[in-house]
């Protein structure tokens, strides 16, 4: 039997389905441990005269409901197929050439497609790398809030103080924040000591009128010829609190790339990502945190899908091969890593800098800059795979050619 799941946050839809698609039931259940132990109380093959039968279940990675559901049956030793919601709304479509869809309907498909074998068998990702992607995800919400802190911040000082920043290009810097903390307006600053220059000197005058210590760098020079008003302070103390929110973001950053150094060390395709040159930490924290475990994997060309980065060929007519764009139907968060990673390969990595002048220059079809970056992507997570797979150090006279062949 397969039960398929239509599943929300307050009750999900069951519909039990046998081996030939005839259907057996249908009903719903909360969404609690009740509900579930009524779930597997109801789908019993006994409870449904299929004596000596066997089932799965089968449902959609959709919100965070999915996985307290594939624990509990994880638990209970039941199998179970996570299935590409994509996969149920393309189908669906196709079947029924409208737009109707019903809690029964999508239940009845996601069975539909467990039992006619038309998905991959998908199971929750192994602890350590369950816990790498959940902080890694933590660390790239935390970092994408204090970039969008640092431009607030910037848009804010161009009508406070714009001499500011000519002098430091970078807000993040210790010295910059170290000013902005004060909060004051650049005619309240206190004066700069006789010949030193701004930012240059460093002062260790108390600051009353802020409440502060000290503060690291005198702005005394270039505050005097700013044409910001006297009267802003409270412009630039809503500054000082947009700082204090970075100063507490990067804090946690700290706190939650520690913890994704702990799991790193944990994993054994760590090792082998970082001899890749060009692959930083992020870089190989990301790749890991998407991609999980290597052995899920057989061959390299599965990670260019799951990272939607495979070219999407389309032919019609006269029109052969014309347009082939990234399919991106894979997940966001990988490519997202790839790109950054091959542009810093760009420069450090000799074999990915090789390829991607190949590409643009050949005399037969040149690829534009950003059609050879995409290969150069595919071409990174080939190399990945060969070294996470095959346990081995990045090389760079090493013919991976035969190598990425023999691991495919």
């Amino acid at each position: 039997m397969v039960i398929g799941l239509d599943l929300a946050s307050a009750e999900h839809q069951v519909v039990v389905l046998t081996a030939d698609g005839q259907r057996l039931t249908r009903f719903k259940i909360p969404h609690s441990r009740v509900g579930l132990e009524e779930l597997l109380r109801r789908t019993m093959p006994a409870a449904l005269s299929r004596t000596g039968g066997s089932r799965v279940f089968a449902f959609e990675a959709t919100g965070h409901v999915w996985e307290a559901v594939a624990y509990i049956l994880r638990a209970r030793g039941e199998r179970y197929v996570v299935i590409n919601p994509l996969t149920t709304f393309r189908v669906r479509e196709a079947r029924q050439l409208s737009r109707e869809k019903t809690d029964l309907t999508d239940a009845e498909q996601i069975a539909e497609l467990c039992r006619s074998g038309l998905v991959t068998r998908t199971q929750l990702e192994a602890r350590p790398y369950l816990a790498l992607r959940r902080a890694w995800g933590e660390y790239r919400r935390l970092r994408e809030e204090r970039a969008r802190l640092k431009v607030l911040v910037a848009h804010q000082l161009y009508g406070l103080f714009p001499e500011f920043l000519r002098v430091w290009a970078d807000l993040l810097q210790p010295g910059a924040l170290a000013v902005l903390r004060t909060g004051l307006s650049p005619p309240r600053w206190p004066p700069c000591p006789s010949g030193s220059s701004w930012p240059v000197c460093a002062s260790t005058a108390p600051v009353a009128e802020s409440g502060a210590s000290s503060w690291r760098r005198s702005t005394a020079t270039r505050s005097k010829l700013s044409p910001a008003p006297t009267a802003s302070t409270s412009s630039h103390a809503k500054s000082s609190r947009a700082v204090a929110r970075i100063d507490v973001l990067t804090a946690q950053m700290t706190t939650v790339a520690t913890e994704v150094d702990a799991l790193l060390a944990d994993l054994e395709e760590t090792p082998y990502l970082r001899t890749i040159p060009g692959l930083g930490w992020a870089s190989v924290a990301g790749l890991l945190a998407h991609v999980g475990a290597i052995t899920k994997y057989r061959h390299g060309r599965q990670l260019i899908k799951l990272a939607g980065t495979n070219p999407s060929r389309r032919d019609t007519g006269q029109t052969v091969g014309r347009g082939q764009t990234m399919s991106r139907r894979g997940r966001a968060g990988l490519r997202e890593v790839m790109y950054l990673a091959t542009i810093s390969c760009l420069q450090h990595n000799p074999r990915i800098r090789a390829h991607y002048d190949r590409l643009i220059q050949r005399a037969d079809r040149p690829l534009s800059k950003m059609q050879a970056l995409g290969a150069c992507m595919n071409k990174l997570l080939l190399y990945a795979f060969a070294v996470m797979s095959r346990r081995e150090a990045f090389q760079l006279d090493h013919d991976w050619q035969r190598t990425m062949s023999r691991v495919a």
